[in-house]
């Protein structure tokens, strides 16, 4: 029988614990309105207390990724099945540790600024400084993440599908901004159970902030449409459906058979664009015959003898590329290898090791308007998209190949690029090997998407707009002034 002391031990653990799962189920479900509430409730609870900080993030990434685990099995890859596994979960546990140590290490900063006194006493205006500051802290961290080698998929995007309305205030805050807002409403909901738990008064901090929410969902959910251009024609998808594991055992005649229906049904569709997915061709891929219509496909190519991931280019008539943009962030030991690794493995990749291209994503192939492409998981990298969008880029194109990852991964994957549509206000032409595929418009609701899982052609009405946001043209300046500011105001309170 567990004596009252050992039953708080465990509520120590137990409640950051489930905090996370909360938090990692709502990034891919549509229950952001009931979990990731809650889970941040939780996360600020327990935020002066090392150990549940750490809990709290090591169980939103492991719930959040779990979808690493699907790497297994690599036996395809010459591994055996035993070696697989402990990959497979050694990787999924790495990234989950990281994610407690990254939660661990703002708790210390919680701690530090919040916990010396006692925070339902605090003035008010003091209070608001320290937690804007916390949760500017929190936005930068992501923005930070976004720009690294990892596929962090935070706060930022978690609020698609659960609440598109919300979400829409990233068309003037981005990403970033809506991390802080979120952890603002976590901060809260702790408030408000902390003051009604201790007989303080509550009532006016909750109807004003049930108002503020109610505020941010109307301006978030206000939108003027923008004039859809009619005057492009239809632009034709090819999700090819060719599972990860058997690309090895597929020749260049097999593709070029398959290229071509998906070029004639371009064609007696009146399309004057094809999008194939990433790593369809091979490397250097040559047609026999010449291309039909104007073609963008992912496979690879050749650089002062590096292999590069890229979107080729074919224009009518063509039989090899003529412009390309290569994949610039690559998937650690997927695709990149350290050099010193070079000579004991090729990776977790079928293709060996590739060498990233230009950071650059705006891509202009002539034959089309300009385009911004994120390639596979460029897409979490909002930063780059926004400056080819404003380098001239009309419309964004996101091909990946996500096999043989589960339905889970494919959710994020649609998030992210719902995101980047609201951002920007421009339509997202997604192609993938297996799913998702389809168009995203200007506003992040889905106007097509393929059935996954299966091969399928299909002709899609993408919006080319030269349109901007407050976003794209100032992107996330506001939230590092914000951020400057509010440090600077911590730091005058601590010598005041």
């Amino acid at each position: 029988m567990l004596i009252p002391t050992q039953i708080k031990s465990l509520r120590q653990y137990f409640y950051p614990c489930l905090g996370g799962i909360l938090g990692g189920i709502s990034v891919s479900t549509h229950f952001w309105l009931i979990f990731m509430p809650i889970s941040l409730f939780i996360l600020w609870k327990g935020s002066e207390r090392r150990i549940a900080n750490f809990c709290w993030g090591f169980f939103f990434i492991l719930i959040s990724h779990s979808w690493l685990y699907d790497l297994h099995p690599l036996t395809w890859l010459g591994f055996s099945w035993l070696e697989s596994l402990i990959i497979a979960i050694l990787i999924l546990l790495f990234c989950a540790f990281l994610g407690g140590i990254l939660v661990y290490l703002w708790g210390l900063l919680v701690k530090i600024i919040l916990w010396k006194e006692d925070v339902f006493s605090m003035k008010i205006l003091s209070l608001t400084v320290k937690v804007f500051f916390l949760s500017l802290t929190w936005g930068i961290g992501e923005l930070i993440l976004s720009q690294t080698p990892f596929f962090w998929i935070g706060l930022g995007e978690s609020l698609i599908p659960g609440d598109i309305y919300l979400a829409g205030l990233a068309r003037w805050i981005g990403a970033s901004g809506l991390c802080v807002l979120q952890i603002l409403i976590g901060f809260w909901i702790f408030y408000i159970q902390g003051r009604w738990k201790r007989k303080l008064y509550f009532k006016k901090i909750f109807l004003l902030g049930i108002l503020f929410f109610t505020f941010l969902h109307l301006f978030g959910g206000l939108t003027t449409p923008i004039k859809r251009n009619y005057e492009y024609p239809p632009v034709a998808i090819w999700q090819t459906n060719i599972p990860t594991r058997e690309k090895l055992k597929i020749n260049d005649e097999f593709i070029e058979e398959k290229l071509s229906i998906a070029q004639k049904y371009a064609l007696s569709n009146k399309a004057k664009l094809l999008v194939a997915p990433e790593g369809t061709l091979s490397n250097n891929f040559y047609f026999s015959k010449g291309i039909k219509v104007n073609t963008l496909s992912g496979g690879f190519r050749n650089s002062n003898n590096e292999l590069r991931s890229s979107l080729l280019g074919f224009q009518i008539g063509d039989k090899s590329f003529t412009s390309y943009i290569d994949k610039n962030r690559l998937v650690p030991l997927g695709e990149k290898t350290p050099r010193f690794l070079d000579s004991f493995t090729r990776g977790l990749s079928a293709v060996g090791g590739i060498q990233p291209g230009s950071d650059s994503r705006f891509f202009d192939p002539k034959f089309t308007q300009p385009l911004a492409v994120a390639i596979c998981y460029e897409i979490s990298d909002g930063l780059k998209i926004r400056k080819a969008i404003n380098s001239g880029a009309k419309l964004i194109i996101t091909a990946a190949n996500l096999d043989p990852y589960p339905t889970k991964l494919y959710n994020q994957f649609l998030s992210l690029a719902r995101l980047r549509s609201i951002e920007n206000k421009k339509d997202n032409l997604l192609v993938s090997n297996t799913g998702p595929s389809g168009l995203v418009q200007d506003d992040g609701k889905i106007i097509k998407l393929l059935d996954y899982d299966v091969e399928q052609n299909e002709i899609v009405f993408p919006n080319f707009s030269s349109e901007k946001t407050f976003y794209t043209k100032f992107g996330d300046k506001p939230i590092l002034f914000l951020f400057i500011l509010f440090m600077g105001l911590n730091v005058f309170w601590k010598i005041n």
